[in-house]
């Protein structure tokens, strides 16, 4: 009887408000080696389009860090950061958009949903064509903001008008509904540059399930509003679509961070799913078939993760490799659906080993994870002898 070595490979989503992709990596490598010294354990820090993507992309791509003053979720200046290296000769630029229009910038404002903006958007995307980039990539996750893109698109070149000509200086959210007339030819984006919008959703920009009705009260709008809200979106998008001759708002995704998915798709950008991205450009994608074992994780695990997230891309792009490994969801909430065991999931593991707050599991998430991918680990262990 022999013994073989375990390749085991960590990608987890960040937890947020505990431990980033990396640091939640570690943990898991930590519990397994804590079972199987001789483990091979790698880690992908890994994103889906929310905040920490970048992150992960510019640890893949060993970027260098820059950064730059932009505007914040309300005008304010703040310092963001972005990773910038070069691809297959290509200068890119990866970022955020809660580097800048987040939704803790927008509760440092008091969620004052009317006056958010995605200008310092624009003003990064702005900043890396002065740096000679031929790709652009954006995280659209995170935001703390509902203008349609409006700000961003502004900050391109773009110009909005009212009903009697006048231009609509520095528009944000609440005057969309003003906007009678709008101008993308000055739109400052090349085509020979790649715009790459990175979504963790496909959320459509109106309707039911669009970004105001679904997402604006966690940024601050009141329940009272909502209705007029999505039809000045709607109306705003209908003064757009016409504008640029195609009906670009019903786009899976047009709707991520309250619209901005809409405005940089006007500005030439492609909504792309996060998820499958990130996993190509870490390497993950193309290691899947050596793995023996699997871990994945995110805060919480429900049936938005079945829509595309993190856990569920880790578990397609397994199976899309041929490989029958285990693969493994450790979870803060496991309110896990059939959807994600058919895509290939294999088990969900809420990591809380007792009942406790949120504050509590919060700060031990850290050692929940280690101790939940040890428990796993040992059980691998039992299965590595072969003949």
């Amino acid at each position: 009887m022999t013994t073989r070595t375990i390749n085991v490979a960590a990608a987890l989503d960040s937890l947020k408000g505990s431990l980033t992709s990396r640091e939640a990596g570690e943990a898991v490598r930590r519990g397994v080696l804590s079972r199987i010294p001789e483990a091979e354990v790698s880690l992908y820090p890994v994103g889906d389009g929310g905040e920490g993507t970048a992150d992960a992309l510019s640890a893949a791509r060993h970027a260098e860090r820059r950064t730059v003053t932009v505007s914040d979720t309300h005008g304010d200046p703040v310092t963001a950061a972005f990773g910038l290296y070069t691809r297959d000769g290509i200068l890119t630029a990866v970022s955020d958009m809660a580097a800048c229009c987040g939704l803790r910038f927008a509760k440092a404002h008091g969620l004052d949903y009317a006056r958010s903006t995605t200008k310092g958007v624009g003003e990064m995307i702005r900043h890396a064509l002065t740096l000679g980039c031929g790709e652009i990539v954006v995280g659209l996750g995170g935001s703390g903001t509902g203008d349609g893109g409006i700000g961003a698109l502004t900050a391109l070149g773009a110009r909005f008008a009212d009903e009697h000509g006048d231009t609509i200086a520095d528009p944000r959210t609440e005057d969309l509904g003003r906007v009678a007339a709008a101008d993308l030819s000055g739109i400052v984006l090349p085509p020979s540059v790649r715009l790459t919008l990175l979504c963790d959703t496909g959320v459509p920009l109106n309707g039911t399930n669009g970004a105001v009705r679904l997402y604006a009260r966690q940024k601050g709008a009141p329940e009272e509003d909502l209705e007029g809200l999505a039809e000045e979106m709607a109306h705003f998008s209908a003064v757009c679509d016409n504008a640029a001759g195609s009906a670009i708002s019903v786009l899976p995704g047009a709707g991520a961070a309250g619209g901005l998915g809409y405005g940089l798709t006007l500005a030439g950008g492609q909504i792309t799913p996060g998820a499958p991205y990130v996993l190509r450009t870490t390497g993950f994608s193309d290691a899947a078939p050596r793995f023996d074992l699997v871990f994945t994780g995110e805060g919480r695990t429900d049936r938005q993760t079945a829509t595309g997230k993190l856990p569920m891309a880790v578990a397609e792009a397994v199976r899309s490799a041929g490989n029958p490994c285990p693969v493994v969801c450790l979870c803060g909430i496991d309110d896990s659906v059939p959807a994600l065991y058919e895509a290939g999931m294999d088990a969900v593991f809420a990591i809380a080993d007792r009942p406790m707050t949120a504050e509590e599991s919060i700060g031990r998430t850290a050692e929940l994870l280690e101790k939940a991918a040890g428990n796993v680990a040992a059980v691998a262990a039992a299965r590595r002898t072969t003949e």
